[in-house]
């Protein structure tokens, strides 16, 4: 049975330090989490990736089919 809802904060990465800790955080979630943007989608737990969405977008949502936002709180936009 699929799930019918996704997750989705938005977050914001400041310092490169954010971009290592962030990365560290999405390798250990147990799924499969995504940087969004528009219609843009990158993978969460790819280094590069996060270090991608914090230099090029000026928004960044986390969206996973998980609840996601105990292991990211401290990146999520309140």
């Amino acid at each position: 049975m699929e799930r019918c809802c996704k997750y989705l904060y938005q977050i914001e990465l400041v310092t490169n330090g954010d971009v290592v800790e962030f990365s560290r955080i999405a390798t250990k979630f147990p799924g499969k989490v995504y940087l969004v943007h528009g219609n843009k989608r990158l993978n969460a737990k790819s280094f590069l990736g996060v270090h991608l969405a914090k230099i090029a977008w000026d928004e960044i949502y986390i969206e996973s089919d998980e609840n996601c936002y105990f292991d990211f709180r401290k990146f999520i936009v309140e």
